[in-house]
């Protein structure tokens, strides 16, 4: 099964786990971004600002792939103020359409929380319904053992 994973990532958290889930599943990896700087404790600010506004315009960085080729489409996100971050809504707002294998769903955050319910409000971005999500809590925790599980489910 040919497998794509696209993550935006404003630490590189999102990131780093992406890069080990596309590896494990020896997936293509593409990260996907509104082109707006948001490191830092500004950053940061600004992102949570940005929640409440309108969605931006996202691109894919080195353009968007032939969606035809995947069997399986894993789309992450960060959480910023107890939703999908709003890079990842537009994502899915712009592009779910387009997908042509099956929508999975990874969300990070800082809190122990699962939040299942964040991954409910993507849905409501999203053209197909994902047929599956992750939630992984990535604040002084190690994400592998729920990586793997993830990714053996997936392989069933």
């Amino acid at each position: 099964m040919k497998t794509v994973c696209l993550y935006y990532s404003r630490s590189g958290r999102t990131g780093s786990i992406m890069e080990r889930m596309a590896d494990m599943l020896d997936a293509d990896l593409l990260e996907y971004t509104d082109g707006k700087d948001r490191s830092g404790v500004k950053g940061y600010v600004g992102s949570c600002i940005d929640s409440y506004r309108p969605l931006p315009q996202v691109e894919i960085i080195g353009g968007e792939p032939d969606w035809e080729k995947y069997d399986r489409v894993i789309v992450a996100m960060p959480v910023w103020a107890e939703a999908p971050c709003v890079v990842g809504k537009a994502f899915l707002k712009q592009y779910s359409s387009k997908l042509k294998g099956d929508l999975h769903l990874v969300v990070t955050h800082m809190s122990k929380a699962d939040y299942g319910k964040a991954i409910a409000k993507a849905y409501a971005y999203s053209a197909v319904k994902p047929k599956s999500y992750l939630s992984l809590q990535t604040k002084n925790h190690d994400c592998g053992a729920e990586i793997k599980h993830f990714v053996q489910t997936l392989e069933k």
